[in-house]
This record gives C-alpha cells, sequence and structure tokens, in this order.
C-alpha cells in the first residue's frame, strides 16, 4: 500500500507562501522609499515658507512603524539649485522654493491702509447759503394799515480754513438784492454787500461733561453801504461758543449751541455821515455848523454785546431748528454843543436811549436731500425789543413788525467738489451738523 503524500504537498503550500511573503517584502521596501523621498522633498521645499509664516500648531510626529523598514541603498538626495521666482504652488497651498511667498493685494496691512479715514481738506465746511425772503404783509394786505411789500434775496458767503488741528479761519459775507421798493430801501434795486467778517477759531479746548468750548478772536470790514455811512473804520471782536449733543432722542439726536460777542466798532465819526459827495454843506440841527456834512439823527454804537441760542433736532432726513438772538448796543453820546445855546445837549436823537436792544427770532425746517444739498423753509422777525411806548414788544409774533417767511438752500461746497470727483462724502443736514450755528446770525 502507498503512502500518503502529505508531505511533498505541505512543501508545495510553503514555497507558495514563501514567494508571496517575498513579493510583500518588495513592495513595503518600494512604498517606504517613495514615502521618505516624499517627506524629505516636502520638508526641503518649506523650510523658507516656514521661516516666515510659522504654523499654528505642530505638525503630528508620524507614527513609528511596527517594523522599521530598511534604507534604500542609494538615496537620491534633495538637489540644491533653487527654485524658479514664480514657483507654482501645491495643491495644499504651499509653496515650493527657498524666497519668501509674495504678499496678495488683499492682505490685511493693505486693507488697513484702505479703511483708514481721509484726512480733512483745508477747506472743508465752506458752505453757500442761499435764500429769498417775503414779508407775510405781502401777501396779508390788511396786515398792517399801510401796504409796504417786501420780496429780496440773499446769499450768505461762509468760507473757512483749516490751520492746523486746533486752529480755523472763518470768513463771512453777504450779497443782498430786493425786487421790490419798500420803505426801507435806499435806492431801488440796488445790489447790496453786507459787511465782511473774518474770525481765527480756537478748537484746542477739551470737552467738559460733553460740553465742547471754542473761542475766536474777529475784525469786520466796512464793506456795506451802512457801515460806510456810519463812518465805520473796523470792528474788532472776540467770541465765545459751547455745543453739546444729546444722542437717542427718540430715532436721532439734539444739537445745542450758545454764542456770545463782544464787538468795539472803531469810526471817524460817533455819529453818521453822508453818501457820496454834495456841493454844500449839510445844516443839521439849530441851524449851526457843528455837524457839517453829517446826517441827523443817532449816534453810532460804541460798543455791542449780542448773544444766541440754538436748538437744533435731526431726525432721519428732517432737521427742525430754533434761534434766538438778542443784541445790546451802548450808544455814544453827544457832547455839549458849543455853537448855539451853551450849557445844553443838542437833542437830535431819533431815541434818546443810551442802550438799544433788538431780538431776532427765527425757526426753520432743513431736509437732506443730498450730502451737499440742504433745502430749507423758514420764518424770521427782526425787531427793536421795546415799542414806541416804552413797553416790551413780542419777540416772535407782532403783525406790526417786519415778519419774514423764506424758502433757502444751504450748499456745502467741499462735500459738492466731493461728489463731482466721485468721492463719497459723509452725509447729514449741513446746518444742523455743523456746529456753529446758522448762516443767518453766525460763522
Amino acid at each position: 500500500m502507498r503512502e500518503p503524500r502529505v508531505l511533498e504537498l505541505g512543501e508545495a503550500h510553503v514555497e507558495i507562501i514563501r514567494g508571496k511573503w517575498e513579493a510583500m517584502k518588495r513592495a513595503a521596501k518600494t512604498v517606504a522609499l517613495g514615502l521618505l523621498v516624499a517627506i524629505a522633498t516636502t520638508t526641503w521645499g518649506t523650510a523658507a515658507f516656514a521661516q516666515d509664516t510659522p504654523p499654528s500648531t505642530p505638525p503630528p510626529s508620524p507614527a513609528p512603524a511596527t517594523e522599521p523598514a530598511p534604507a534604500p541603498a542609494a538615496a537620491t538626495p534633495p538637489t540644491t539649485e533653487p527654485a524658479p521666482a514664480e514657483a507654482p504652488a501645491a495643491s495644499g497651498g504651499i509653496t515650493f522654493g527657498t524666497g519668501a511667498p509674495k504678499k496678495d493685494a488683499t492682505t490685511p496691512e493693505k486693507k488697513k491702509e484702505e479703511k483708514k479715514a481721509e484726512k480733512p481738506r483745508p477747506f472743508a465746511g465752506t458752505q453757500v447759503f442761499a435764500q429769498t425772503s417775503m414779508s407775510t404783509s405781502t401777501v396779508f394786505k390788511d396786515q398792517q394799515q399801510y401796504s409796504n411789500p417786501t420780496v429780496d434775496a440773499s446769499l450768505f458767503i461762509l468760507p473757512r480754513y483749516t490751520i492746523s488741528k486746533d486752529w480755523q479761519l472763518r470768513a463771512r459775507t453777504t450779497f443782498t438784492y430786493e425786487f421790490t421798493n419798500s420803505d426801507s430801501t435806499q435806492t431801488r434795486n440796488e445790489p447790496r454787500f453786507g459787511d465782511t467778517g473774518l474770525q481765527l477759531f480756537y478748537r484746542g479746548i477739551p470737552a467738559v461733561a460733553g460740553i465742547k468750548p471754542q473761542v475766536a478772536i474777529g475784525l469786520s470790514f466796512p464793506t456795506s453801504p451802512e457801515s460806510r455811512a456810519r463812518t465805520m473804520i473796523t470792528t474788532p471782536s472776540i467770541s465765545a461758543q459751547l455745543a453739546k449733543s444729546i444722542e437717542h432722542v427718540g430715532s436721532g439726536e439734539i444739537d445745542l449751541l450758545l454764542l456770545g460777542n463782544y464787538s468795539h466798532p472803531l469810526y471817524t465819526n460817533t455819529t453818521g455821515g453822508i453818501r457820496g459827495d454834495f456841493p454844500y454843506k449839510r445844516a443839521c440841527w439849530g441851524g449851526g455848523s457843528g455837524c457839517d456834512d453829517q446826517l441827523g439823527g443817532a449816534a453810532n454804537a460804541s460798543d455791542i454785546l449780542s448773544w444766541s441760542a440754538i436748538v437744533a433736532g435731526t431726525w432721519g432726513k428732517f432737521s427742525p431748528a430754533f434761534l434766538f438772538n438778542m443784541s445790546h448796543q451802548f450808544m455814544y453820546t453827544f457832547s455839549k454843543d458849543q455853537t448855539s445855546t451853551p450849557g445844553q445837549t443838542v437833542q437830535r436823537l431819533d431815541n434818546a436811549q443810551t442802550i438799544r436792544n433788538a431780538t431776532y427770532f427765527s425757526f426753520w425746517l432743513d431736509y437732506e436731500a443730498n450730502s451737499w444739498l440742504t433745502p430749507e423753509v423758514g420764518y424770521f422777525m427782526s425787531r427793536s425789543l421795546l415799542r414806541d411806548d416804552g413797553t416790551y414788544g413780542n419777540p416772535f409774533f407782532d403783525r406790526n413788525q417786519d415778519m419774514r417767511v423764506y424758502l433757502g438752500a444751504n450748499i456745502n461746497i467741499d462735500n459738492l467738489a466731493k461728489s463731482i470727483s466721485g468721492v463719497e462724502a459723509e452725509a447729514g443736514v449741513v446746518r444742523a451738523k455743523n456746529k456753529t450755528g446758522p448762516a443767518l446770525s453766525a460763522y
């Protein structure tokens, strides 16, 4: 009986298993060699990148293999030749080469520079305010006992120039043209300029309890026919201003402003002069020659003290506001008459008071059309504080006074220039955000 060939079958299986094991070992060596080359190349290629931009967390170390793979017999060292300047990036975002990566245009430093606020231009804040007013008695014929229709147009020119953070120059002049021929008209349809003023503001005083103070010195020049008739040379002045903003009033805010001004006009004469040259001398009270070439009537003001209070609110695109101004004029007194009756005072005053008090009241509504244009509708009245009988008059409404309604527009010249050049300007109601008061009464 033949013996079974179990041993021969076992040897065949062993040979087959041994061959497969040798093949697996060769494959493992090949894979290990490839991994070593890839790790070496990646480590060398990212060395320069890691110097400038270190990773936020260190890369994890590779886990040790259960059986260390034998090193290849002849490993190829990485080349020492530098990569091109414009090396392509790998799919993982790693740049190969020895140089630092180029910064993109949207780096944080670039974005920070773009968001930096633009430095204000020197003439920022320059404004022009145009207004056309009409007395209410022009429409309501029975308001006063006699008809005195009055319609005129005014232009307020308010240039500014910023010298530094704390110092600013402000100027003011006006132009007026009357379309009618009212009682106050000196020459019919005459273009008239107002006085030209210049102020130097100091804005470096720190705010206290949210109240921002400013002070200024000023000088006015007699560019108006009224001041030239009063023989004015110039008018030095000092001013003070307090401003405070109250935010979150409903859905808007309120601005409060208080202005004070003292001035001392300088004249050639303490009484008004005449307009133009005349071929003969003008006689005054008593027929004497003591006031030749002088207009009789009122004396000039030696000192003027005025103050204004302004309340302006802003809700969305609308801004209502109120203004009240009072001026106190301390008049020159006439000297003793030496040409008529000695020891007597010349009685040629229309108003014998040595202090004249006048008021001005206005309210208006602004609408923010855009960053540079603010249309406006409003009302104002100016009057002497005392009536002819010596009693106090109503400073807000009086049918016997010159009450006016008007349409106006405030133009911010700097924002207009920005809009034309395509630069975005800060929006906001011009007069309410001005912090210096309306064009009608302040610089």
